[in-house]
């Protein structure tokens, strides 16, 4: 389905699920404000506006353990691909079949023949993940710009577009927390219009 067509006039609509690593869901476990990655409700409010602001219609997700199976004891990492196996069944148990799902994680993740990646998105489809494990800055604002971005980058992903060649537009592939940051949280004129009707 080409990118955009997810009805007249509306936003692609976006649930912001996050999920915990075991760690830091025991961490958790004793705070009375239950909040993800150590950010504070605010922090994360402040992720999703972000990605509100680059056109997606954003609605916030109870958090939730990572699936145990996606965890790599030899690396001390965790594959992308069961979180988002895990993130589909999530998007069919919400029985919104307009809603895209975008999983926000602790964990430093991977898929076979990476060291590590930022995020990984379904081309055209439905889930993305994005991991806040490389993004980590002594600056708060900076953590949260850069997940933003990371974010917004999947999503775009998700609703069909490809990597652009406007370092300064959030599709920009970025090599390097350099490049990241230089980029902007939105989309270019050129890759909003394809986008279409998907970012309001």
């Amino acid at each position: 389905m080409p990118a955009g067509r997810d009805g007249p006039g509306v936003a692609t609509r976006v649930l912001v699920l996050p999920f915990l690593t075991v760690l830091a869901e025991r961490k958790l476990a004793g705070s009375p404000a239950g909040l993800p990655f150590g950010l504070t409700m605010d922090e994360l409010n402040g992720i999703c506006a972000g990605i509100r602001a680059a056109g997606f219609d954003v609605r916030l997700m109870p958090p939730e353990p990572l699936p145990a199976e996606s965890f790599h004891p030899g690396r001390q990492q965790y594959r992308s691909s069961p979180i988002l196996d895990r993130a589909r069944k999530r998007l069919e148990e919400a029985h919104d079949l307009m809603a895209k799902l975008l999983v926000l994680t602790d964990a430093d993740i991977y898929e076979p023949g990476l060291s590590f990646t930022g995020g990984m998105a379904e081309l055209g489809g439905k889930v993305a993940v994005v991991s806040l494990a490389r993004l980590q800055s002594g600056d708060r604002t900076k953590l949260i710009l850069r997940t933003v971005k990371e974010a917004v980058h999947e999503m775009g992903h998700v609703i069909g577009l490809e990597h652009c060649r406007n370092s300064g537009c959030v599709m920009f592939q970025s090599r390097s927390i350099a490049d990241s940051d230089v980029k902007a949280a939105a989309f270019c004129a050129k890759c909003k219009s394809v986008a279409g009707r998907a970012v309001g």
